[in-house]
């Protein structure tokens, strides 16, 4: 890694941006006292971090801020960037430049920035300490620190010689690593803490969620025999309605045709009474008719028997004794009259037939009295009036023959009506039992469906039942039931109410049960949900923690191990270095860096108080040549300029770092000795990249380029560049 550029903006006496370029292994700066020539210096260290505003000739942020003069007007602010060369990517950043900047405003405020990014503090310290840099390490030199290393302390002087080593990056981790440490520690206290204060809580939780968990268990058990139970009784359910409803449509079909046929069957019954008066009237007159016919033949009988009894009562002979035989004859017709009188009495004929034949015997009692009153006296006549009565006998023959017949027509005709109004009769007779059929179909199809629909209103109340029961079990379990017994498939079959009696009484116990034990509150399922996830996050803190302690505990200690390890082989490398430019420079003597607990530079007591154990320290001991001298405080200035600077190289070339900037560390060098200076420079030139501030011609011999520093009127100072490359070129 290599310095390539300083840019400097309203940076104390840079009012303007001056840009200084180090393309030489070696650099000299040169310019009069006061030109501004250590603002450099200074810029470089504040732009690395550098806190401590004394060392850098401040008391405020302010102070770095061009104030300005006459013909410049101050600056708003200040800013300072290092562009360093990262092609071997030592900084952790992937960009072939790496550029870190820092702006101060007139408010004091401070912004950082890597690559135009800003970034904080802390990340800067730890990216420069990983490349062995920082504002307070030994590769910045300042005016007047030269003899720094020779006053410091045992401690200050280890952190030197670890920067020089580059332990500084792993010190910073150990320190990183005790301050997590402790801060793991505190915080592995305050769980520890906080899990004591909710343990009472937890277990007062814990025992809610016992009562929560066999409120749980019954409500899952109520689940299972409710889902059986429901899941029976619904297919009972929509089985019976379907049922009920099948059987009330057939019967109400059954009733609509029955109702249909039984009014066919009274309007036909209405239609029939017509025909059947119509019937009626006729055998009224026929019967009518015959009576007459009948009265008609009677009377023409009776006549007929007048006529014949006159013919028979005529003597034969006047001699005979004609009384005798004529009453003879009249007791045989009269006997016979009587006989067919009782005869036609004792039949079973219709009344009409009876009437005819008391009739016909009340006119053989007539007959009987006329012809007691005559005192069958025969009457004599003549020839002409037997022929009269013989020709009257004829004609009432004739008409008694047709009358007869007429009769005979009649009765066949009343014969023919009255079978048709038999067999109407027989007819309306069966229309009547038919009808009557009908009408008892009729009720006891209304019946039946009476019936049907009481069982319907006693299925519309088990479903109300069940509705409500299945609301109550929703209520005291989930809506899970509610989905799964609506989606259960209906079971076609018959479901005995046998089976379900049991699951009723098992689901009532259940609820019973349930409701006595309680839900739960959804408050404390929560609140224990989250204080034991709380005590089980805290649980795991505490073993992350302890982990982390033990984790932390083992990098601490590996990293002291480490740095102790390469801090002592680093000492002894630092040792020879020191001895040899110590020779160089003294022409011989010795000189050596010696580990010291700095417990031993305090007193008892403040070890005893001491917060953290003794640690190693360094002390500089040198035996020049030729003198008596063992202590550096009898060191005259030019010996201990020089002692400083054999040990600054010393460091320099166990550990090179990327740049070092000496700010007039030679000021105190005689010729002599500036010589040696110069060799050195030139030698630890090739090993790291110099920037030298001085007024020493030797050291200027050896730079690649110089860099001017003047001021004029105004206070401002600017730069002149040279080359001796091109210098020399020119002069050629």
């Amino acid at each position: 890694m290599r310095l390539k550029s300083l840019e400097l903006v309203g940076f104390k006496s840079f009012a303007k941006k001056t840009t200084m370029v180090f393309d030489a292994p070696v650099v000299a700066v040169v310019g009069p006292n006061g030109s501004g020539k250590s603002n450099i210096a200074e810029a470089c260290r504040w732009v690395l971090g550098e806190q401590s505003l004394k060392s850098l000739r401040g008391r405020r942020g302010e102070d770095f801020i061009w104030h300005g003069s006459l013909g410049t007007p101050r600056a708003v602010e200040a800013a300072a960037t290092i562009i360093f060369d990262n092609q071997e990517r030592q900084f952790p950043v992937e960009a072939a430049e790496v550029a870190v900047k820092r702006e101060v405003g007139r408010d004091g405020s401070n912004t950082y920035f890597l690559n135009q990014s800003p970034l904080r503090l802390k990340d800067l310290n730890e990216l420069l300490q990983r490349a062995s840099l920082g504002p307070a390490g030994y590769h910045i030199i300042s005016q007047g620190e030269a003899d720094k290393i020779l006053t410091a302390s045992p401690d200050e002087r280890r952190q030197l010689v670890e920067a020089a080593l580059g332990l500084r990056f792993y010190e910073w981790q150990r320190l990183e690593t005790e301050r997590k440490l402790e801060k793991t520690a505190e915080n592995l206290k305050q769980v520890e803490i906080l899990r004591k204060e909710i343990t009472p809580h937890l277990k007062f939780l814990k025992k809610e969620m016992e009562k929560i968990a066999r409120s749980q268990t019954l409500r899952q058990e109520l689940k299972t025999v409710a889902r059986e139970y429901f899941q029976h009784q619904a297919s009972y359910l929509t089985v019976e309605k379907k049922r009920l409803t099948e059987a009330q449509v057939e019967r109400e079909e059954k009733i609509t045709a029955l109702m249909t046929e039984l009014a066919k069957h009274e309007r036909a019954a209405k239609e029939v009474g017509p025909e059947a008066e119509e019937r009626r009237a006729r055998l009224l007159s026929a019967e009518k008719k015959l009576r007459d016919l009948i009265g008609e033949r009677e009377k023409l009988t009776h006549r007929l028997g007048r006529v014949e009894g006159l013919l028979e009562a005529q003597p034969v002979d006047p001699t005979d004794n004609h009384q005798t035989v004529d009453a003879k004859r009249v007791r045989e017709w009269s006997q016979a009259i009587e006989t067919l009188a009782d005869y036609g009495q004792g039949l079973n004929d219709p009344p009409l037939i009876r009437a005819a034949w008391g009739k016909l015997k009340q006119l053989v009692l007539e007959i009987k009295n006329l012809l007691g009153a005559n005192q069958l006296r025969p009457t004599s006549v003549g020839q002409a009036a037997t022929e009269d009565l013989k020709q009257e006998k004829s004609s009432l023959d004739e008409a008694l023959a047709q009358i007869n017949q007429q009769i005979v027509q009649d009765e066949k005709e009343l014969t023919s009506i009255r079978q048709e109004l038999e067999r109407e009769t027989l007819t309306r007779s069966q229309g009547e039992r038919a009808g009557l059929q009908l009408k008892f179909d009729l009720t006891s199809e209304q019946g039946q469906l009476a019936l049907i629909q009481a069982n319907s209103d006693q299925l519309k109340i088990l479903q109300t039942d069940f509705d409500r029961e299945l609301s109550e079990v929703v209520s005291l379990t989930d809506r899970e039931l509610l989905d799964q017994i609506k989606a259960a498939p209906v079971v076609e079959r018959e479901v005995s109410r046998a089976e379900q009696e049991p699951r009723h009484r098992q689901l009532e116990r259940l609820k019973m049960q349930l409701e006595e034990a309680g839900g739960g509150s959804s408050d404390v399922v929560t609140e224990y949900e989250q204080v034991s996830g709380r005590e089980a996050h805290l649980a795991r803190e505490v073993a992350d923690l302890t982990n982390s302690l033990q984790s932390l505990e083992k990098v601490g200690a590996d990293l002291k191990e480490k740095i102790n390890l390469e801090f002592k082989a680093g000492l002894l490398r630092i040792n020879r270095q020191f001895q040899e430019f110590f020779s160089l420079l003294f022409d011989g003597g010795q000189a050596e860096l010696r580990t010291v607990k700095i417990a031993e530079t305090v007193n008892e007591e403040e070890a005893l108080s001491a917060k953290t154990p003794p640690t190693l320290g360094l002390e500089i001991e040198i035996n020049l040549p030729r003198k008596r001298v063992r202590g550096l405080e009898m060191l005259s200035g030019g010996e201990r300029s020089l002692t400083s600077i054999a040990l600054l190289f010393a460091l320099s070339r166990v550990h090179p770092p990327p740049f070092m900037i000496l700010d007039e560390t030679d000021a105190a060098l005689d010729e002599v000795n500036s010589r040696k200076y110069g060799d050195m420079v030139e030698a630890l030139g090739k090993e790291t990249q110099l920037i030298l501030i001085t007024h020493n011609r030797e050291t200027m011999s050896r730079a690649g380029v110089i860099y001017g520093v003047t001021m004029g009127s105004d206070g401002v100072s600017r730069l002149l560049s040279i080359k001796f490359d091109q210098a020399t070129e020119y002069a050629k």
